[in-house]
């Protein structure tokens, strides 16, 4: 298996270095995982984020309608990633503004998967490009292994995951979506001109 890492473009880069490397000179972090790292703190594993709506679900409208947001790193102290740091898009070109770090489960996932994948078989002979699939009305996060040559996307639901596939094991992107869809279809409609939050 090849997993071939992306490189974003400069303007994410420096976005996220600019609030990254002032906190980690000072070991200034608010994230406990961060401010008590024993180490030295490394930007790793960059990957897009794409983020996909209820209603493209229901339409059956695949990934092509999943919607590129920004760009993600894994932050690690050695090998062990302990937080992520992420950039949105301003939408205009390539601009990007630094938006979060993080230190919940799903850091801890998308790691995990990325260090096991060599050792599923669906995915030991293609040529992937990781990115992460992220359906914020289901609560569902994917890394999703898009294929750079012959075959189809896989995607590895990361955990805490909502849907019936294992976490962490890379199933094709048709079955994935088909179980989001699934459940995409039993949430209220919430119209437009609801604004009572909740």
């Amino acid at each position: 298996m090849a997993l071939i890492t992306p490189t974003p473009p400069a303007e994410v880069a420096s976005a996220i270095n600019a609030t990254f490397q002032p906190l980690a000179d000072l070991a200034a972090f608010r994230l406990p995982a961060l401010r008590n790292a024993a180490g030295t703190l490394e930007l790793a594993q960059p990957h897009q984020v794409f983020t996909l709506g209820l209603s493209d679900l229901v339409a059956d409208n695949g990934l092509t309608a999943a919607q590129p947001t920004g760009w993600r790193y894994l932050i690690q102290d050695g090998a062990t990633a302990l937080a992520s740091a992420e950039a949105v898009s301003t939408g205009s070109g390539n601009e990007h503004v630094f938006s979060a770090f993080n230190e919940g489960p799903f850091v801890a996932s998308t790691a995990a998967a990325l260090s096991s994948l060599q050792d599923q078989p669906q995915v030991a002979a293609g040529s992937y490009e990781p990115r992460l699939l992220d359906v914020p009305a289901l609560h569902a996060m994917a890394l999703w292994l898009h294929a750079t040559g012959a075959g189809e996307d896989l995607m590895v639901p990361l955990a805490p995951s909502p849907v019936a596939s294992p976490a962490g094991q890379a199933v094709p992107a048709t079955q994935f979506l088909q179980e989001l869809a699934a459940q995409a279809a039993a949430v209220a409609s919430v119209g437009p001109s609801d604004l009572t939050g909740g």
